[in-house]
């Protein structure tokens, strides 16, 4: 069970370039009592919306489209917001996934897997933390933020090249490594997902789709 100490709800900010998941998101932030809501499909949008709307938290996506992300955004409106609550929403695992040149998420942003929000308490919860995280119960961060892969950089990105089709050779040259350090990497990862000796195409197979569930693209359960 969630204890969240309540804070009065303020004006809202929902981005994301999905139109159903847009619309429900905000649906469930304006239940939860927030108001107003207000959306916007791209970071233009919701640099605008903000200007009128001066929100007291975000609820921004994190995968955007093509341009910046919904990390971009945040830094840009606690920039002009200083004290705006902001929570990043995301179907992948870890940001860092999306790519290596993502910025860090700005300190006191919660990251939000969406196969978590299962039901209201848990987003109302990450509102509140969102807003006014000393307020919150000491369990706060292990509820809300995200499982790390525990992997680095180097490791995320060779699986995603990996999970892409890219032979070592076609890494090695891509991510100016030598064949022999891919090589080392990819142990690691097998290594990292405990992923069984045979062929190494079966292997990478499995690197693959190890990468795919941390993005959210498959599921973890079989069908």
């Amino acid at each position: 069970m969630l204890i969240s100490r309540r804070l009065p709800p303020a004006g809202a900010l929902v981005v994301d370039d999905d139109p159903f998941t847009r619309g429900m998101l905000a649906a469930a932030v304006q239940g939860l009592g927030w108001s107003p809501v207000r959306s916007a499909s791209s970071v233009a949008e919701a640099l605008w919306v903000a200007r009128h709307l001066e929100p007291a938290v975000a609820v921004l996506d994190l995968d955007l489209g093509e341009g910046p992300t919904g990390v971009d955004l945040a830094i840009g409106l606690r920039h002009t917001y200083p004290g705006i609550g902001l929570i990043i929403i995301s179907t992948y695992e870890e940001p860092r996934l999306i790519g290596l040149n993502l910025p860090p998420m700005p300190e006191g942003a919660v990251y939000l897997v969406k196969r978590t929000v299962t039901d209201s308490d848990v987003l109302d919860h990450s509102l509140q933390l969102a807003v006014a995280p000393q307020r919150m119960g000491p369990s706060a961060n292990a509820i809300c933020k995200s499982p790390s892969p525990g992997i680095s950089d180097e490791s995320i990105e060779v699986m995603r090249l990996v999970s892409a089709g890219h032979s070592n050779a076609e890494i090695a040259r891509l991510r100016v490594m030598s064949v022999s350090g891919v090589e080392k990497v990819v142990a690691r990862l097998i290594r990292h997902f405990v992923i069984p000796g045979g062929k190494e195409s079966s292997q990478r197979v499995l690197i693959a789709q190890a990468y795919f569930r941390l993005t959210g693209a498959v599921s973890s359960r079989r069908g």
